[in-house]
């Protein structure tokens, strides 16, 4: 079928019609974004805050900040690519939108890749055709309008493909150089990157075998390390485990369940059942009118996504799409024009009817459950209240004396959650607030509690919000007597946005003196033999003065202390009450003005115990403190040894433990893996975690254990 010759009038036409197709997208976004007012979800506000993250740093000329910024909480470090081109289009007034339009150059760049991958095989009106039929897809339809970062690794895998092809399975050099380009690209939007490349790896190590395509597949490699490789080097120890972590979200094993079917009915939908019902046919009896001995290579790029991304427990559709933009060509090639008419006139209407929402989604029952038809997600003009509560909270903040106040959220919702708030604040410069989630102590050590009524966020999660909420609205519980209701706002799906504030209170809430427990329990803080000295209370900062605090024994988090003596200064706690009785037998502290250490002391046995637990399969055989912490053991099955320092620093004041020397078995780690873990400071001034000034007079390793002072 390589007789089949392309007619230059036909390929003028049909580039006219891909432009026409880009035009309207681009139309139909701006029509988007004047209705569009809802603050971005989940995952979407953290792109947007690291890209601003990145334009400060840019701003400031802080390369170091550039190369080394500092993953976000719970989260993988992301590749810089997309968040750097977007921080170069976060300069005008609104950066959600120009994510949006970041969103449709990656379209441009899938549209015409997609359409030379077709009309390499299919060099007639049916290449652009099958452009319309991949890119009008309602997945691609929902990436082009929300800020996430996977519509440019669409982009990148079928300008990939595209360089590769061009390559002629390495023999060329220009295709060749741009698909090493193109894959350093693509590695640096996203780490999954690899896993649509695989099929692209067969073909480079049969290259490798002939002797005039060995120096040209060298060069690709050296060019896709060179470009993504020294930010990998950088970030890869801290990179492994929270994609580990990540991957084991919401995971269910394929083998259960019919979980390895469940990207067949994600891509039925994602793709529009009409469209994916033709192409899984039409892949099994792949037809091409030229270089039909490379058709291959499309099949296995589709299929070596399904199976790769059907084994990572954690399935979404966004991750299979980049391996699915072959369907449109091989999976269309035994069917005739008129089947492409027909789809791609239902494709066109499916892409306007997701943002226009002319008609309802119909939704058809299958055997197995149900299939959707004509999804829609229109334009919304929606006021969360956000920046209206962030003005009023940093207001308030601002009031507290401190660099900053911390916010309990008590809501996970998908348009007011934490990611959210943290994104609008830095975007608002509300720099008195910081965000901080539910804890199993609640709201402890936060100026400023905000609760959303109602419905608190989707089920799977919300763990541990319906009890807090619980908490906060009990009348008769300890929460009303720390805190008083400071204001409310509507919210659009008719629930209340309510914030309370720390209560002001004339009088203390345990009279000044001693007090003494054998034993004492609050949370992770367990005393035996603790003396509690209340100073005088004063008023006017509704706080003691000073709080002395002794014991013979502590545990802190699994942690032994011994001979503890601290003070605490400008304290309030509210006591916590047994039920049905007067006795309190804890405390939830609301502020501390300073924190002082005088003493303390922990044997390296305690430090040995701590460590087995905190860390899964560690077993430590020799532990020795003197001057610097040795110790050895195993991890698994492999013999470890590590030694760390830890010392006082003065600027910025903060207790900084450095890991000197790591050995598995007896090779030393090299320094550049260890280089994100090779420091840790935790600050003494005020920080999210510990809201309050820390004073220690000094540390030491010796006699087998850590001192203060």
């Amino acid at each position: 079928m390589d007789e089949f010759r392309p007619r230059p009038r036909v390929l003028a036409l049909s580039l006219l019609c891909l432009a026409g197709f880009l035009a309207w997208q681009a139309v139909a976004l701006r029509s988007y974004l004047r209705v569009e007012s809802r603050p971005p979800s989940w995952d979407q506000s953290i792109h947007l805050e690291i890209a601003h993250d990145y334009r400060e740093a840019l701003r400031a000329w802080d390369w170091r900040g550039v190369m080394f910024l500092a993953p976000k909480p719970g989260m993988p470090p992301f590749p810089p690519l997309h968040h750097l081109a977007l921080a170069k289009l976060m300069g005008g007034a609104d950066p959600e939108a120009a994510a949006l339009w970041l969103n449709w150059m990656y379209l441009a760049l899938l549209s015409f890749s997609l359409f030379a991958l077709a009309w390499r095989f299919r060099p007639d009106e049916t290449a652009v055709m099958g452009v319309v039929l991949f890119c009008a897809s309602p997945a691609v339809q929902d990436l082009l309008h929300t800020q996430l970062v996977d519509l440019g690794l669409v982009a990148f895998a079928a300008a990939a493909y595209w360089a590769l092809f061009s390559s002629e399975e390495f023999r060329r050099w220009k295709g060749t150089l741009a698909f090493g380009i193109l894959v350093a690209g693509g590695m640096l939007l996203k780490w999954s990157f690899f896993s649509y490349m695989l099929p692209a790896g067969y073909v480079a190590l049969k290259a490798l075998g002939l002797p005039g395509r060995r120096l040209k597949v060298a060069a690709a490699v050296v060019l896709a390390a060179a470009g993504c490789g020294p930010w990998y080097w950088i970030h890869f120890p801290v990179l492994l485990p929270r994609l580990f972590q990540a991957s084991a979200d919401f995971a269910v094993p394929f083998w259960r369940g019919g979980a390895v079917l469940s990207y067949v009915w994600m891509a039925a939908e994602g793709l529009g059942p009409l469209f994916f019902l033709f192409a899984l046919i039409g892949i099994f009896l792949p037809q091409f009118h030229r270089n039909w001995h490379q058709g291959w290579l499309l099949i296995a790029w589709v299929s070596a996504a399904f199976v790769f991304w059907t084994v990572v427990p954690n399935r979404q559709m966004r991750f299979l799409l980049p391996g699915l933009p072959a369907l449109a060509i091989a999976g269309m090639g035994p069917w005739p024009r008129s089947v492409f008419w027909a789809l791609t006139a239902v494709q066109l209407f499916t892409a306007v009817n997701f943002t226009a929402n002319w008609i309802d989604p119909a939704v058809v029952p299958v055997p197995w459950g149900s299939i959707q038809f004509f999804p829609s997600s229109p334009a919304v003009r929606e006021d969360w209240k956000i920046r209206e509560i962030l003005a009023e909270t940093e207001k308030r903040g601002a009031q507290s004396g401190l660099p900053f106040a911390n916010m309990t959220l008590v809501a996970n919702d998908t348009r007011f959650n934490g990611p959210n708030f943290n994104w609008m604040a830095k975007m608002a410069g509300a720099s008195h607030v910081r965000i901080r989630g539910v804890n199993n102590r609640l709201c402890e050590l936060s100026r400023l509690v905000l609760l959303k009524t109602g419905r608190l966020g989707p089920e799977s999660v919300i763990s541990g919000l319906p009890e807090a909420a619980k908490i906060i609205q009990n009348k008769r519980g300890w929460f009303p007597r720390a805190y008083e209701e400071a204001r409310r706002w509507p919210l659009p799906d008719g629930s209340e946005a309510v914030l309370y504030q720390v209560r002001g209170p004339q009088a203390a809430p345990v009279p000044s003196g001693t007090v003494h427990y054998q034993f004492f329990s609050a949370g992770a803080f367990e005393a035996a033999d603790m003396d509690i000295s209340l100073g005088p209370w004063d008023p006017a900062r509704a706080a003691y003065r000073s709080v002395q605090a002794s014991a013979t024994e502590v545990q802190l988090r699994g942690l032994r202390l011994t001979g503890l003596r601290a003070e605490l200064d400008d304290a309030l706690f509210v006591p916590v009450y047994e039920k049905n009785s007067n006795v309190w037998g804890d405390v939830r502290l609301l502020k501390i003005g300073r924190l002082r250490i005088q003493s303390a002391r922990v044997s390296g046995e305690a430090i040995r115990r701590f460590l087995e637990k905190r860390v899964p399969g560690l077993r430590i055989d020799s532990l020795e403190l003197d001057r610097t912490a040795r110790l050895r053991g195993k991890l698994g099955r492999f013999t470890v040894s590590a030694e760390l320092s830890a010392e006082l620093v003065a600027d910025p004041p903060g207790l900084r433990v450095d890991l000197r020397e790591a050995r598995i078995g007896a090779t030393k780690i090299p320094d550049f893996l260890l280089r994100p873990l090779r420091s840790f400071t935790h600050p003494f001034p005020p920080s999210p975690d510990t809201p309050f000034f820390i004073d220690i007079p000094g540390l030491s390793f010796s006699q087998g254990a850590v001192s203060i002072p």
